[in-house]
């Protein structure tokens, strides 16, 4: 079973990676194959379009596409930034269009049906009480468009006073995560 986790935040360091590595640190633990992209470190472009239709531009998105391909467990994740996902994370569901049940048939098969979703999100603001809409979101994308089932997702708040690295449950709850995904 292979785990497939693309960090679509701006830091290797930051408070989403250390989240999503350990979310893939437990999924190892209990037997997965796990690969992690930090799309910060690579170059992918949004997708484009002109008379023809859509334009996929040739960039380190090719990369990529034999691990969706292949995935078993998709983890997304992405800071909130201004009530949202960051634009990285859009740059990525936009490009990940290729694949989607709406693209046709011929593409759809090429992630299969059922793969397991996982949203991991880290925000500054301190308020349990926000951005459950995001993350809904997220997931009714995933599910609607890649027929992705979500599983689960890891929401952490208050990480500009006190970053996940430094937040014990919070790591444990991420480790958790990714061991019950088998």
């Amino acid at each position: 079973m292979k785990v497939i986790g693309i960090l679509a935040g701006p830091r290797r360091t930051g408070n989403t990676a250390r989240l999503v590595e350990e979310v893939l640190a437990g999924a190892k633990d209990a037997g997965y194959e796990t690969h992690l992209f930090y799309m910060s470190e690579m170059d992918i472009k949004p997708l484009e379009a002109d008379e023809t239709g859509y334009v996929y531009p040739d960039d380190d998105f090719t990369e990529l596409m034999p691990y969706l391909e292949s995935m078993d467990v998709f983890v997304l994740g992405s800071p909130i930034y201004y009530d949202h996902v960051s634009a990285r994370t859009k740059i990525l569901i936009d490009r990940l269009y290729y694949y989607s049940t709406s693209h046709g048939a011929e593409y759809r098969k090429l992630i299969p049906d059922g793969i397991k979703f996982v949203g991991v999100f880290s925000c500054g603001w301190d308020n349990p009480n926000v951005y459950g809409e995001v993350v809904e979101w997220l997931e009714e994308r995933m599910s609607h468009y890649w027929n992705m089932e979500p599983v689960g997702s890891l929401k952490a708040y208050g990480t500009g006073r006190k970053p996940a690295s430094e937040n014990k449950e919070l790591l444990k709850k991420a480790r958790a995560l990714g061991e019950s995904l088998v």
